[in-house]
């Protein structure tokens, strides 16, 4: 595979130049072409997918628009290309590697396998909060316990870090990021003291590499068995901050975990061409962030949500693809129209994690309420509930996920919209914060709408 170093090289030095706008013409006109060349169709009748055929073409789709578009750096206007030998070495080299890698330690040591549709390997499930919506100090550490103390939970999601720290707001790159950032990993690790799990692999989602890099430096920080997270700027683009990143975990030994959210609408096109853009992704993943565990995402433009139709097969076609052509070890999440403590969002929680796990998904990151709209929005149900949704699909047959996909839809669809979704509640109004508890309220709610679930033929212990 080529290296890290000549990436950089391509990068910094070698790589065509070119005006961002007009690699983004670029993506949306390659997008288009791979479309009809490859008859990618969207089906709404299948947000879960069984289409080998389909899939097959998608992964092929895929290799021919990153072969032809690259990843565009944008700190210096060059786009960094491989091409079609080279992205095939990359493929080849990363299906020598061994199926699964350890993450955790200690007691929480956890084998993080390759999934595939169909497969009898039960999901991992590692998340908690997306974005910076704990409030800084003993808010965050009480909302990270109601996550660890959950057995189903294999490791822990935490990024960007709070918005304030000391009560100040800061800019990235400032030593008060690097103070928010070393203290959420510390607020974490006492987390996970407190509930006895203080081995639990660790997603860092921080922005700023020079934060992510210095949180890095003891043993109460990101630890080598701990992962950074790797984003794509949509569309496949890169900066200094995330190929920082990763120099730096290649001379440490931490892992990376790269993820991507296409959005349907802009500059990929439909959900055909969304799809199509998240394979050239992957491949981005594989090339530049040399990455094989992965967060696989789309989002529409407007509201902006992974639980919708055409986003759950966009998920659903992504993950199939990756897990039957690649090595890649995948998983995915979302965002949701509702707040936590309603129904809505447990069902479209349900959703997601059916789209992702029937397609050889992991749970990776977490779920939450796309728009927040105010502070401590989460809670450990949340995670809970989808990993073990995602693992009560295990068995289910394509169409039968299906089934219960379009069901689901057919209960909160039409409610998406901002104004028609719930807001929700704050993680104080659904649990005792001094205990760690869920009231009675929420948990009665998790039951019923479980319950309902099960009569559908979801396997929950």
């Amino acid at each position: 595979m080529i290296s890290f170093w000549e990436v950089v090289d391509r990068a910094v030095h070698t790589g065509p130049l070119i005006r961002v706008n007009e690699f983004e013409k670029r993506i949306f006109q390659k997008a288009v072409q791979c479309v009809k060349k490859y008859e990618i169709r969207y089906n709404p009748e299948t947000p879960v997918v069984n289409d080998p055929d389909l899939i097959s073409r998608l992964f092929e789709a895929g290799i021919e628009l990153y072969k032809d578009i690259g990843t565009f750096c944008l700190n210096t206007g060059r786009v960094i290309r491989f091409d079609e030998t080279e992205i095939r070495q990359g493929l080849r080299e990363l299906s020598s590697a061994p199926p699964e890698i350890t993450v955790g330690e200690g007691f929480e040591r956890r084998r993080l396998q390759k999934r595939s549709p169909h497969s009898n390997i039960l999901p991992v499930v590692i998340g908690a909060f997306i974005e910076d919506n704990p409030n800084e100090g003993r808010d965050f550490v009480q909302m990270y316990k109601s996550v660890a103390q959950e057995p189903i939970i294999d490791g822990l999601y935490f990024g960007p870090a709070p918005r304030t720290i000391e009560g100040r707001t800061y800019m990235l790159n400032s030593p008060l990021d690097i103070h928010a950032v070393k203290s959420s990993v510390w607020w974490v690790r006492e987390a996970l003291r407190a509930t006895g799990r203080p081995g639990l692999h660790l997603l860092d989602g921080g922005c700023s590499a020079v934060a992510s890099i210095a949180a890095t430096g003891d043993d109460n920080g990101l630890r080598k068995t701990d992962a950074f997270v790797l984003p794509t700027i949509s569309e496949l683009k890169v900066d200094y901050e995330t190929l920082n990143k990763v120099a730096h975990s290649l001379s440490h030994g931490i892992m990376r975990h790269s993820y991507w959210s296409i959005i349907i609408g802009g500059y990929a096109g439909g959900p055909e061409g969304a799809a199509v853009v998240g394979i050239a992704s992957a491949l981005n993943a594989i090339m530049v962030y040399k990455s094989r565990y992965c967060y696989v995402s789309t989002i529409l433009m407007n509201p902006p949500l992974n639980s919708a139709r055409n986003t759950l097969w966009v998920k659903n076609v992504c993950i199939q693809s990756l897990t039957r052509y690649t090595n890649m070890i995948c998983g995915g999440a979302g965002g949701t129209g509702a707040g936590p403590g309603t129904e809505q969002q447990l069902l479209e929680i349900a959703a997601l994690a059916i789209a992702n796990a029937t397609a050889g998904g992991h749970i990776f990151h977490g779920f939450r309420k796309e728009v927040l709209t105010k502070p401590n929005q989460g809670s450990g149900m949340e995670p809970r509930w989808g990993g073990e949704t995602a693992r009560a699909v295990t068995s289910l047959a394509l169409d039968q996920a299906n089934e219960i996909v379009l069901y689901l839809l057919s209960r909160y669809e039409d409610l998406l919209a901002p104004d028609k979704a719930p807001e929700g509640y704050s993680f104080h109004e659904l649990y005792d914060v001094e205990k760690v508890t869920v009231k009675p309220e929420y948990f009665k709610l998790y039951e019923k709408v479980k319950s309902e679930l099960a009569k559908r033929g979801l396997d929950y212990p």
